[in-house]
């Protein structure tokens, strides 16, 4: 079933691909939903995540029943918080209105806690707690940053739920009159949803949380999230540069990142566990696109490249590596 509704998801996806490749961008349920060129490819990288790896959990997680790691009850609820998860991620992606994207994030951080402890032991706890705590805060940031967002934007589009609708917000060619509300609405919101990314050096939860979850939930939340990811701060970026034309904003974005760009692969020489390995490369990844985006539509091209090859490589080898880990579990335990 998990198979069947991910392979369905996919399809589903690039058929939307199709469409708007033929149409050009949309609205769908009463501008509720908005489809362009790009949530549209990101949509159809984390359906097909979602399709490889239900396809590699259902032998991975027999194997981990088989060894008595998860039982009966705790497989039907990993199945039900996956197909959770890559709801929320494809909400996230499609929705048209700021305030539902972060209801959606904040459903995709649950549904991830609960799947990261799955295997009730105490390390697994321990990091389902530090991700929770620690993204968390950062959610409540990204919540003040909308909060903030919607007092700058009624100025100019007027009170009501149309303020927080991303295609007003990209429309908009007129200077907000809230300046200062606006700036650190987009401090907030890209500290906020920093945090979610595991931005360095916000990523102290990413690391426990790659290692101990199942291998599977590593490869879907920590992969087909960092293709969402890139979505929250640039969206923002772009509506806070119509409303208020000025480029402070990727001054801020860039400002944020160059620091801390050079720390990323030095934490990567130190570690010994693969599955840390692979976090802290993605730490990395997740890092670089920001920075793609920020600098400009010149750079935009890469960062998508960067997407897309980031998925269509690593997981095959994250998912080789999980296998081989459980591998030498299992001749441990023999």
């Amino acid at each position: 079933m998990n198979i069947f509704c991910s392979a369905a998801t996919f399809a589903a996806g690039s058929g939307l691909a199709l469409e708007v490749y033929l149409q050009g961008p949309m609205l769908a349920g009463g501008k509720f939903f908005f489809v362009d060129a790009f949530n549209v490819y990101l949509a159809v990288l984390t359906s097909f995540v979602s399709m490889t790896t239900a396809i590699f959990s259902r032998r991975y997680m027999r194997r981990e029943r088989e060894h008595g790691r998860v039982g009966h009850i705790r497989m039907r609820f990993y199945h039900a918080m996956f197909q959770l998860f890559i709801f929320a991620m494809l909400l996230c992606l499609l929705t048209n209105n700021v305030g539902v994207l972060w209801i959606a994030m904040e459903l995709a951080t649950l549904s991830t806690v609960l799947l990261v402890s799955l295997y009730r032991t105490p390390t697994a706890i321990e990091a389902a707690w530090k991700y929770f705590i620690l993204c968390g805060v950062g959610i409540a940031q990204a919540l003040f940053g909308t909060v903030l967002l919607y007092f700058a934007a009624e100025k100019v589009l007027g009170e009501g739920g149309d303020a927080l609708l991303w295609t007003n917000l990209k429309q908009s060619q007129r200077t907000a009159r809230a300046y200062g509300n606006l700036s650190l609405a987009f401090v907030f919101l890209m500290v906020g949803y920093g945090t979610k990314v595991g931005l360095v050096p916000l990523h102290n939860w990413l690391p426990d949380a790659h290692s101990e979850g199942p291998t599977p939930i590593s490869a879907v939340s920590f992969r087909a999230s960092s293709e969402h990811r890139p979505l929250c701060p640039c969206q923002v970026q772009g509506s806070c540069r119509r409303l208020y034309p000025d480029p402070s904003c990727g001054r801020h974005h860039d400002g944020f990142r160059n620091p801390f760009d050079t720390c990323r692969g030095f934490s990567l020489l130190r570690q010994k566990d693969i599955k840390r390995m692979f976090s802290y490369s993605s730490i990395e990844h997740m890092g670089l696109r920001p920075l793609a985006f920020g600098l400009g539509a010149p750079w935009r091209p890469s960062a998508l490249c960067c997407i897309c090859s980031f998925i269509v490589w690593r997981n095959p080898r994250y998912f080789h590596g999980g296998t081989c880990l459980s591998n030498a579990s299992d001749a441990g335990d023999g």
